[in-house]
């Protein structure tokens, strides 16, 4: 089925489920409407459909469970592995969709599930459903001559500079781990049990009260994400660990990484979270989740780069703290672990976390630790054949 109409069909199916959940709050209205006139009665139920206008969108964004866009291609490539390793094609999807699933309920909907009548305190209604009005334009006069042909968009593909590149050997999989290997947008990918190979450990330290607000600092070399505070007790402690980059730029500082789009890991810099508090976690309808967008005001260490990679550099964008889904890796984002993610968005929602600082390589060497990568796996290649 094409993925177009899935998804059509799916959002229909999500909506249909949502308006039965609010339809028992319409059961309470006409319960409650007995010896009430029509114009009463036709009032509630209006208020209803108003409600249901407004969050359907909303709905159909936050509480849709479907794999990212990266899990759906890395699920795929994970049957072809299987299957060319010996595995038979019932047994290779399987495996496949056991190891890549689609992210926990979020609590909105949670929320939603479980207590219908109520809306979520988040999902406001009182704006207006209808966009602005937009003024129309005179319409132009036809040319004589015929418009060019819209040009299609051309698939994402590994950058030239990369092409002889592998990834950094603190990355690979451990000697005795099994992996498979899955070919994504012409890159290599080992895969063990669905999962990256030394995938970080979801562990958080909890900054100190005493650091007040502070900067997060971010290694690209390590991963690791640390405080940047006045306080020297605080100062450069680490907080959680993460993932920036995809593949052969993983986590790489190398500068044709950094100039590579969609490809490298983010570039050292300066960042900012927007101005309006309120709008520093919001919902990426592309990434099917919450991220806290960063924005790059000052670039650091500009002799490292030629002209053409300081131009690239300064081209990239759509950069954001995000959790990391199973199997996916980083588009010059910092991709957290949930754990990490949580706590460090509430850092950031609370207004602890005021901007985020980016070093090509560690700037707290003396205690800085060593990045907790996961060097075993329970997946087993033996598994395939039983």
């Amino acid at each position: 089925m094409p993925e177009k109409a899935l998804k059509h069909g799916l959002r229909k199916a999500i909506l249909a489920a949502t308006a039965s959940l609010l339809a028992l709050s319409w059961g309470q209205c006409l319960a409650q409407s007995k010896g009430k006139t029509s114009a009463e009665t036709a009032a509630a139920a209006a208020q209803l459909a108003d409600i249901f206008s407004k969050i359907g969108d909303q709905l159909y964004e936050e509480c849709i469970f479907e794999l990212s866009p990266e899990q759906i291609m890395v699920q795929q490539a994970l049957i072809q592995a299987y299957v060319d390793k010996g595995a038979s094609s019932t047994v290779a999807r399987q495996l496949a969709v056991k190891q890549i699933q689609p992210p926990k309920l979020s609590s909105s909907c949670e929320q939603l599930r479980q207590k219908p009548g109520e809306l979520p305190a988040e999902w406001d209604t009182t704006l207006s459903a209808s966009p602005p009005a937009v003024p129309k334009k005179k319409p132009r006069a036809m040319a004589k001559t015929k418009a060019a042909p819209k040009r299609q968009p051309n698939a994402p593909g590994p950058v030239v500079a990369l092409k002889d590149k592998e990834v950094l050997p603190r990355w690979d999989c451990a000697p005795h781990v099994d992996y498979v290997t899955v070919n994504i947008n012409g890159f290599k990918r080992k895969l063990t049990g669905g999962e990256i190979c030394n995938k970080f450990k979801d562990v958080v330290s909890k900054v100190p009260e005493s650091a007040g607000s502070f900067r997060l600092g971010y290694t690209i070399s390590t991963g690791r994400l640390f405080v940047e505070a006045e306080d020297s007790n605080a100062n450069g402690q680490t907080i959680a660990w993460a993932i920036s980059g995809r593949d052969v730029c993983r986590n790489n500082p190398d500068p044709d990484c950094l100039a590579a789009r969609s490809v490298g890991s983010l570039p050292p810099g300066e960042y900012s979270f927007p101005a309006n508090k309120n709008r520093r976690i919001t919902w990426g309808p592309l990434t099917k989740r919450n991220v806290a967008a960063i924005y790059l005001r000052k670039l650091w260490s500009k002799d490292r780069f030629t002209p053409a990679q300081r131009k690239a550099v300064l081209r990239r964008g759509n950069i954001a703290i995000h959790m990391r889904l199973k199997g996916e890796m980083s588009e010059a984002c910092i991709g957290l672990e949930p754990k990490g993610w949580a706590y460090v968005a509430a850092l950031i929602k609370e207004g602890r976390a005021t901007g985020v600082n980016v070093y090509l390589d560690e700037p707290h060497p003396k205690i800085a630790e060593a990045p907790p990568v996961i060097e075993g796996s329970s997946f087993s290649l033996t598994s395939l054949f039983k």
